[in-house]
Parts: C-alpha cells; structure tokens; sequence
C-alpha cells in the first residue's frame, strides 16, 4: 500500500472507531434540561411570597389607576368640551393632564422598582435551596449533563426536570415555613 494510502485508511479507520466510540459514550450519558426561573418561581412559597409583595403594594397601585382614570377623564372633558373651552381654560386642562401624566409614570415606576427590589430580595434568599434542590435531582436522577432550558430549541418532555426541582425544592421549604409559624 502506498504512504498516502494508508495514512488515508487509518485516518478512515480512526474517524469510524471515534465515532463508535462517541456514540456509545452518548449513549450513557444521561442528559437532562431545566428551566431554572420556573422552578424558583413555581414553589409554593415563591406563590405566597408574590402574592404578599403584591397585596402590600396594592395602594400603591390603585393610586396608579386612579391616576390614568384621572387623566383620561380630562383628556375626555377636553376633547368633548374643547369648542366651549377659552384658550386659558384649554392649557389650564392640558396642565392639567400633563401633571397627572407626569405623577402616573413617576409612581408607575417607583411601584415597578418597588416590586422588582421585593421580588430581587426573595430570590437571592432562595437560591441557595434551589441549588441544594437542583444537586439533589441531579443525583437521584444520574443526570450527567443539566442545560439551560432556554438554551435548548427542543427537547422532548422527559427530559425536562423543572417539575422534579419544584417538588423538592418545596420540600427543602417545608421546614422553613414551619418555624416562620412557630416563631410567630
């Protein structure tokens, strides 16, 4: 056989075994994805600490709405109205409305910082349990590979664990909701 030849065949020969080789390799490997924000989010007490925060800013947002409602109705009085209105009475409402449009965004957004600092602070409180959770699925389940959900185009159903690291990391918050009662 000719050199070239034969470094071809072994070149050949190493890419066929390489790639038994690798498939057998994949083959046992276990791999498995999760969508980390809908396990931190989808517990049990995520659902209860989001219903807290919103129920405590609720003024906060009824005085947002009155707000728009505020505005829009004299939008409504000076577009109904703005043949029977002088030119002062005109600026007077758009004023008017200009003030309350200001005050409706400057309040929209302190409520939205409000609640974004809120929910910030709960998930940097969790997130050790979630990935006390997490390891805790990756070895009852043999995962050698975890991805990113949102990092995948498609996988199939089974090989999703984000239901998995829910239901246990609800169990690793069952002991704290128990002494936050007991303390209480």
């Amino acid at each position: 056989m000719k050199p070239l030849k034969r470094f071809s065949f072994i070149v050949a020969l190493s890419l066929l075994i390489g790639q038994g080789l690798t498939a057998q390799v994949f083959a046992d490997t276990k791999i498995a994805v999760l969508d980390w924000r809908t396990a931190l989010l989808g517990t049990e007490q995520a659902s209860a600490e989001f219903k807290m925060i919103n129920e405590a800013l609720s003024a906060d947002e009824k005085e947002v709405k009155d707000l728009a409602e505020q505005a829009k109705k004299l939008q409504d009085k000076l577009k109904k109205q703005a043949s029977n209105l002088s030119d002062d009475e005109k600026r007077q409402l758009s004023k008017q409305i200009q003030e309350k449009a200001e005050e409706f965004q400057f309040l929209g957004q302190r409520l939205k910082k409000e609640q974004r600092e809120r929910q910030e602070t709960y998930v940097r409180g969790v997130r050790p349990l979630l990935d006390d959770a997490v390891k805790t699925v990756i070895t009852d389940q043999k995962i050698d590979i975890l991805l990113d959900r949102q990092a995948v185009t498609y996988v199939k159903p089974e090989l999703d664990i984000t239901a998995l690291v829910i239901a246990e990391l609800n169990k690793l918050q069952a002991p704290t909701k128990k002494q936050s009662k007991g303390s209480q």
